[in-house]
C-alpha cells in the first residue's frame, strides 16, 4: 500500500492555493541515490531541496549553504544523482534562478553552473537561460546534457542543446533541427552511445541523433507532455521504453524505426522505472489533466502488458518515480499529493 511520507514542512504547504489557483508546495523531481542505500533528494515547487538518509523517516532541508537560495527559491523539475560520485547531484531552479546547479557535497552547498554569470559568453545565446532538463551519460558520469525551456536567439537555431564532458565546468552549445519550437520544455535522454541522444519536447515529438546532434531523425507518432515528468528505461536485455504524452513506448534497440505505443498504457506518462525484474510506470503525470491516474507494472520479460497496481490511494495525479533495490521501495513524487513510497515484492 502506498504511503505518504511528505516532509512536514513541505506536507503544511500542499494543498494551499496561490491567487491564480497554482500550487504551491509540492515535491517536483525526485532522485534515489544509487550508491548510499536509502537516500533519497526531493525538489519542490518554491520549498526548497530536502534529502531522506532513511527511506523517508525523517527529511531535511538540505540546501542550507552556498547559493542555497538560488536553488530553494525556485522550481525543481530535474534532479539527477552522479552514479560514480554519488556526493555529487544536479538540480535547476525553475522560475526562481532559473540556470543549473551542481553540488559536491550532498546538497548543502550548490555551483552554478549554467547561468549568464557563470557561462557569460555561452550564456548570451539565451535571455534567461532557463535550464531545464539534465541528462547524465550512463557510460561516463562526467558527460551530461541539459535543454531549456526557452528559445535559443540568433544566429543559433530557435532550440539549443548544451554538452559538457567534465561535469559541468565547461560546456559546447549544439543547434536542434531547424524549424523546432524551442519555447516550450525539452526532455533529452542517452541511448546506446555517447552520441545517440534522444530528444523530444510536446510541439515537435521525439527525435533521434546517432552524431550528437548533427542529424536527427523523426520518431513517428511519438510525443511527450509540457511537463518535464518524462523518464527513460532501459532493461537488461537492451530494450528501450519511454514515457510519453500518451503511453508507454517500446523499442528493442532504441532505433528511430523501431519504437511503437504500448496499447492501453497512457495518458500522459510521467514515471518509469524498474526493479531489475518488473517495471514500474504512472500515468495523468500532473493534476487535473485527465481521470483518475493509475500505477502500472509489466515484467521487465514482456512490456508490452501493463496492469493497474493494487491498493493505490486516490491521488490526483500521477507521479515521477524512483525506486531503491536495497530496501525495495518505489517512491512517487506527486506534485499536488506529495511523497509517496511502497514496499514492492
Amino acid at each position: 500500500m502506498f504511503e505518504e511520507i511528505t516532509p512536514e514542512e513541505v506536507r503544511a504547504t500542499i494543498g494551499q492555493k496561490t491567487p491564480d489557483g497554482q500550487t504551491k508546495g509540492g515535491p517536483f523531481a525526485m532522485a534515489v541515490d544509487p550508491v548510499n542505500q536509502g537516500t533519497v533528494y526531493s525538489g519542490t515547487l518554491f520549498q526548497g531541496v530536502w534529502k531522506t538518509t532513511d527511506c523517508g523517516a525523517t527529511w531535511t532541508k538540505i540546501a542550507t549553504g552556498l547559493n542555497a537560495n538560488d536553488v530553494n527559491r525556485g522550481m525543481n523539475w530535474t534532479f539527477a544523482v552522479d552514479p560514480v560520485e554519488p556526493e555529487t547531484v544536479y538540480t535547476n531552479s525553475g522560475y526562481g534562478s532559473n540556470g543549473l546547479f551542481k553540488s559536491t557535497d550532498g546538497g548543502v552547498n550548490w555551483t552554478d553552473i549554467w547561468s549568464r554569470q557563470s557561462q557569460p559568453e555561452l550564456g548570451k545565446a539565451f535571455q534567461y537561460n532557463f535550464a531545464n532538463v539534465i541528462a547524465i551519460d550512463p557510460a561516463d558520469h562526467r558527460h551530461i546534457l541539459l535543454t531549456f525551456h526557452e528559445m535559443c536567439l540568433p544566429p543559433h537555431a530557435s532550440t539549443c542543446i548544451v554538452e559538457s564532458r567534465d561535469a559541468g565546468a565547461t560546456w559546447e552549445i549544439h543547434d536542434g533541427k531547424p524549424g523546432w519550437n524551442g519555447g516550450e520544455g525539452q526532455v533529452i535522454f542517452f541511448l546506446e552511445s555517447a552520441t545517440t541522444w534522444l530528444w523530444g519536447s510536446q510541439t515537435n515529438g521525439f527525435w533521434r541523433t546517432p552524431d550528437s546532434g548533427k542529424t536527427w531523425e523523426e520518431i513517428p507518432g511519438m510525443t511527450t507532455s509540457h511537463l518535464q515528468g518524462s523518464q527513460l528505461l532501459r532493461t537488461r536485455d537492451g530494450t528501450f521504453f519511454v514515457a510519453g504524452a500518451d503511453g508507454i513506448w517500446r523499442s528493442p534497440d532504441g532505433k528511430a524505426a523501431t519504437w511503437q505505443l504500448v496499447a492501453g498504457t497512457g495518458p500522459i506518462v510521467g514515471g518509469l522505472v524498474s526493479d531489475g525484474t518488473n517495471m514500474y510506470a504512472s500515468t495523468c503525470y500532473f493534476g487535473d489533466f485527465c481521470d483518475q491516474p493509475r500505477y502500472l507494472t509489466s515484467p521487465e520479460s514482456d512490456g508490452r502488458a501493463w496492469t493497474a497496481l493494487a491498493n493505490v490511494p486516490k491521488l490526483s495525479q500521477g507521479g515521477n518515480l524512483g525506486y531503491d533495490p536495497a530496501h525495495k521501495v518505489l517512491y512517487s513524487s506527486n506534485l499536488s499529493a506529495g511523497l509517496w513510497r511502497v514496499v514492492v515484492p
